[in-house]
Formats: structure tokens, C-alpha cells, sequence
């Protein structure tokens, strides 16, 4: 039981555990505090553009798409399943095509490029295709009638 208790106080006497609860609770506030509001202002926008405009933004849609995977990397932190920091310790998520863009993430990052590449290959072996020379025609054309 000491032996525990001893290891206990080790941990609580590093500094990196420290510091780590601090940006925890930073991102914490960001996310309540600066996100909220700006989802709620990003919806109303929408919104907004769907009535006017029957289809909502395209630019709008893509920021949309950034914030949730800066979201994504904020929670992956808070809830130890990353240890990099978000944004500004590392670069904002970019909307890649609508879809989400989770580098932040290695093991999802190779994942997603052995799929990409399986794709690819799908896609290789569909424009493999032989092409033969066309044979010329043996239909003989008929004498106008006058």
C-alpha cells in the first residue's frame, strides 16, 4: 500500500500532469465560452442564407466542417485519447472537400491513407481497358435514284 501511495505523490509532483490539467481547462473555457456562440452564429447564418437564397453557403459549409474538426481535436485532448495540443499549438483543421480532416490523429491518419490508396488502385485497375482498332466498314453504298 505505500508502495502505491508513493507512486501517487510521484505523479502529483510532475510537472507535465500540471501543466497538461492546465491547457485542459483552457480548452475547456474556449470551447464554452468562444465555440458555442460561434456554432449558434454560424447556424442563424444558414439559416439565414437558406431562406434567401434557397441553399446554404458553400464558404460557410467549409468553415463548418473546420470547426468541427477543430472541436474533434479539442476533445480528443481533454479526453486523453491525443496528447497534441490544438490550435494555436498546432495547425487549425482544414475542411478537405466537405469531409473531415482528422490528422491530429495519426493511427486515423494511416488509416485513411491505406484506404485512399486501395481506392486508387480500385480505380487503376477500372481504367485498364484494351482498346482495338476499329475494323473498316465492308457496307456498300447504293447509287442514288434519281
Amino acid at each position: 500500500m505505500p508502495d502505491e501511495l508513493n507512486e501517487i505523490v510521484d505523479n502529483l509532483r510532475k510537472p507535465a500532469v500540471w501543466f497538461r490539467i492546465v491547457f485542459m481547462v483552457a480548452f475547456a473555457v474556449v470551447l464554452y465560452l468562444i465555440i458555442a456562440p460561434v456554432i449558434l452564429v454560424v447556424i442563424i447564418a444558414q439559416v439565414f442564407f437558406v431562406f434567401i437564397t434557397g441553399a446554404p453557403n458553400s464558404n460557410l459549409r467549409d468553415f463548418s466542417t473546420a470547426l468541427v474538426n477543430y472541436i474533434f481535436q479539442i476533445l480528443n485532448f481533454l479526453l486523453y485519447a491525443a496528447d497534441n495540443k490544438p490550435f494555436p499549438f498546432s495547425n487549425f483543421p482544414s475542411a478537405q472537400n466537405g469531409r473531415f480532416n482528422t490528422s491530429n490523429e495519426p493511427e486515423i491518419e494511416k488509416n485513411t491513407k491505406v484506404m485512399t490508396e486501395e481506392k486508387s488502385e480500385e480505380k487503376d485497375k477500372d481504367i485498364e481497358i484494351e482498346i482495338k482498332p476499329a475494323k473498316k466498314s465492308t457496307v456498300k453504298k447504293r447509287p442514288k435514284k434519281k
